[in-house]
């Protein structure tokens, strides 16, 4: 099962939403199915979906962009590792394959 979780200022796990069959839209609108109050986010920023045994991240024509691992993600899907670092706005968000500890406690990275 793969995760999408919310990284706070201080690097503890601030939320985390479990990645399945239907597609993850992350952005500041009602809509989406992560919101997160950031302006610098777009109503709907960003997409994670499921191929096969893969996690494609698909940028949804964000005004800011978004970036995984440092490197930018255009429309055209990025596909996704364990332990990718996603930064949309602000906002950090761990991309995970595995299971990772409650909201609260600091993930760790190997």
């Amino acid at each position: 099962m793969a995760q999408l979780c919310l990284l706070g200022d201080d690097g503890t796990m601030a939320g985390r939403w479990e990645i399945g069959a239907q597609p993850l839209a992350v952005g500041r609108d009602e809509a989406a199915d992560v919101q997160v109050d950031d302006q610098l986010l777009s109503r709907r920023h960003f997409v994670i979906s499921q191929e096969g045994e893969c996690f494609l991240l698909k940028d949804l024509d964000s005004q800011n962009g978004t970036w995984v691992d440092g490197r930018r993600a255009l429309a055209a899907a990025t596909k996704l590792r364990h332990h990718d670092c996603i930064a949309a706005g602000r906002t950090l968000f761990l991309f995970s394959e595995e299971f990772l500890p409650p909201a609260g406690s600091k993930p760790s990275v190997t």
